[in-house]
């Protein structure tokens, strides 16, 4: 009994240790002319942008973004490596945003800036201010939203390096 638990738990185990083998994203070696984002304590402390020239089981050969001169970099030396795989744009999100903040923002403005008409007939009193506010500044705050927003970025993918 004790045997067939054990091979029921090791049948079960093969498609997880699978998984856990698989790469997070891209595969190694990088192609030629891929844009990546490396961390590297050869290039510094900080993560640079460029592409790749090439890439051996070994090193990486790596073009920084607005520099001519490439840099041969071994495996075991590379931090951390992502792959773009494509831009896009956050129109949706920052659309919203913006009409939140804008909302918000003429809201408090429209009460602020009430003052009661003592000549007029004031239907809409504070509230209407507040609502009128409340839409004006969020139109303003959606176009303003969507028109940041649609600056593209890119997509990242990590790619497991392999270590020698």
């Amino acid at each position: 009994m004790r045997f067939i638990r054990t091979l029921y738990t090791a049948a079960l185990m093969v498609p997880t240790l699978a998984l856990a083998q698989q790469t997070p994203g891209g595969s190694w070696p990088i192609a030629a002319g891929s844009r990546v984002r490396i961390l590297s304590p050869v290039l510094g402390d900080r993560v640079q942008t460029g592409s790749v020239v090439s890439a051996t089981s070994d090193t990486l050969i790596f073009l920084p973004h607005k520099t001519s001169n490439s840099t041969a970099i071994s495996t075991p030396n590379i931090v951390r490596l992502d792959v773009s795989s494509g831009t896009h744009t956050n129109k949706l999100k920052g659309a919203l945003l913006g009409f939140a903040i804008g909302a918000g923002a003429g809201a408090v403005i429209g009460s602020a800036t009430y003052k009661p008409c003592t000549n007029c007939f004031d239907i809409l009193g504070r509230g209407g201010a507040i609502a009128g506010g409340s839409v004006v500044g969020g139109l303003v705050g959606l176009s303003g939203g969507w028109y940041i927003g649609s600056r593209a970025s890119d997509s990242w993918v990590p790619v497991a390096v392999p270590v020698r």
